[in-house]
């Protein structure tokens, strides 16, 4: 697994590289308001994630339970038909409502509707090609190829992140963007698919098989449900700022949540490459090991993300200002990104129960707790939005991010781990945190009257290493101690 893993944070570690490389290019090329379509992009982008259906999941789980070929590879045909319906209905569904969001929704100063309404309809395009080679990524990491969908993932984003500066340096529009974009997700799903079949294909025909859906389907609907939910809830905040701000104001808060992104971005690899592993330990006799697996990885996790969050929390105005070189941007989004910042850390902390329930096959609970939080958050996000302009969704972010991570984690765990809430809660995810606010308190004080500027990457590195070095220490006293969790558990389920 440890393998695994580390390609994972290879094309994470990109990831994070190209946000940060790149954006200031595209907001210094083409302005604020261009770089706001082009997150207004990512929004539709993952809110149209709830089209997969649920079928990507399903692949994915479907692939590490079997090492039949031939189921696998019949499967993979009846969901790519599927899949291939859902992806053409996206295209002709954004191109004839086009118009309509650009004119609705978007509040531009400098665009034109009609250029707008170009732009959204080749998102479509972009969307639906980028939706289907995640199908295919899910079902090489369903194999456990993460080495090879993490190299692909990282040549994709090299070619859509940065490749594009080339064109945007001598035609530095949105158009040129978009054609891009376009061109790149088509070549690298053909690349993507030939790799996954590589792996599959038999020397039998295959046909789209109904029964397989239907074995399928209870999960998969479930999947694409929960789908749904969380996607909105994780873009609702971008959708309500995009229609009842400007797109400028909507443009400083994509830069916020950027930076608000790194505590998920940090854990995200570990979480992807343990699923596969979860799967295979929901079984009766294997019950032990994956509550091993759950409580030595929600450690891991929760002190990853504190940290990443603090050390960014403790020097947020100068990170902006090295980052984007505007001591504007810098002065009108940092108190933003510091309270996303903090919802980015309880959102982390429900990713091992999500991952719990996804490896048992249970997409219930989050689903009625996604439902019961969109409703709560909509008319707060309004309120807020309208009370305190962009600083206002912040607020609702953080508190939603705050009782989902409480509600999920007992729920999920009092079902599959029986008495093993508290335990998570206060060994694996508060003692981390704790430790996380004491450290940045102390690298505060320690700091504050010394020289920043760039002089905060070197300190963020120091208190950062600080953090984790005790964290370890931390980690081996508490579950040594407890006779439940110990080191070498986890250097076990690593591979080492």
């Amino acid at each position: 697994m440890i393998k695994n893993i580390l390609a994972n944070y290879v094309g994470r570690i990109w990831g994070i590289i190209s946000v940060f490389l790149f954006v200031p290019f595209y907001v210094k090329l083409l302005g604020i308001e261009s770089y706001a379509v082009i997150s207004f992009y990512m929004v539709i982008l993952t809110i149209m994630y709830f089209a997969d259906g649920g079928l990507s999941a399903t692949l994915n789980r479907e692939i590490s339970r079997s090492s039949d070929k031939l189921y696998i590879g019949r499967m993979l045909f009846t969901i790519e038909r599927l899949y291939l319906i859902i992806c053409a209905s996206i295209i002709l569904l954004i191109f004839y409502f086009s118009e309509i969001i650009a004119k609705n929704w978007l509040n531009s100063q400098s665009i034109s509707l009609g250029d707008l309404s170009l732009y959204i309809s080749l998102m479509g395009i972009s969307v639906a090609f980028h939706l289907f080679t995640t199908l295919q990524s899910s079902g090489l990491m369903g194999l456990e190829k993460q080495v090879l969908s993490n190299s692909i993932q990282v040549a994709s984003s090299i070619f859509r992140s940065a490749l594009v500066l080339i064109p945007l340096y001598f035609y530095p529009t949105l158009l040129t963007f978009f054609l891009w974009q376009v061109f790149s997700n088509i070549v690298f799903f053909f690349i993507t698919r030939y790799s996954l079949w590589k792996f599959i294909r038999t020397n039998a025909t295959y046909e789209f098989d109904i029964k397989i859906l239907k074995t399928v389907g209870r999960f998969a609907g479930g999947m694409m449900i929960m789908a749904v939910i969380s996607s909105l809830n994780t873009q609702i905040d971008k959708l309500i700022i995009s229609k009842m701000l400007s797109l400028k104001e909507f443009g400083y808060y994509a830069l916020a949540g950027t930076i608000s992104q790194v505590p998920e971005l940090l854990i995200t690899p570990i979480a992807m490459a343990i699923l596969p592993r979860m799967v295979k330990y929901t079984v009766e006799t294997e019950k032990y090991k994956l509550a091993n697996l759950f409580h030595v990885n929600s450690f891991i996790l929760s002190a990853l993300s504190s940290t990443g969050a603090m050390v960014l929390f403790l020097f947020t105005k100068d990170f902006i200002i090295i980052w984007t070189n505007s001591i504007v941007i810098a002065n009108t989004i940092e108190n933003a990104t510091k309270v996303l910042l903090i919802g980015g850390v309880f959102l982390s902390f429900q990713y091992m129960p999500y991952y719990l329930a996804i490896a048992n096959g249970h997409t219930r609970t989050n689903v009625r707790l996604g439902i019961m939080a969109l409703i709560c958050t909509v008319p707060a996000l309004v309120f807020f939005v309208v009370q305190y302009g962009l600083i206002g969704a912040t607020y609702t972010w953080l508190i939603m991010n705050v009782v989902v991570f409480i509600c999920l984690g007992y729920i999920i765990i009092s079902i599959f781990l029986l008495d093993e809430f508290r335990k998570w809660l206060i060994y694996d995810t508060l003692i981390p945190l704790g430790i996380s606010v004491i450290v940045g308190l102390v690298g505060y004080f320690s700091t504050i009257n010394l020289p920043k500027g760039n002089f905060v990457i070197l300190y963020s590195i120091v208190i950062g290493s600080f953090n984790i070095c005790i964290n370890v220490v931390i980690f081996n006293i508490l579950f040594n101690k407890t006779k439940k969790i110990k080191l070498r558990t986890l250097l076990n389920n690593l591979n080492f």
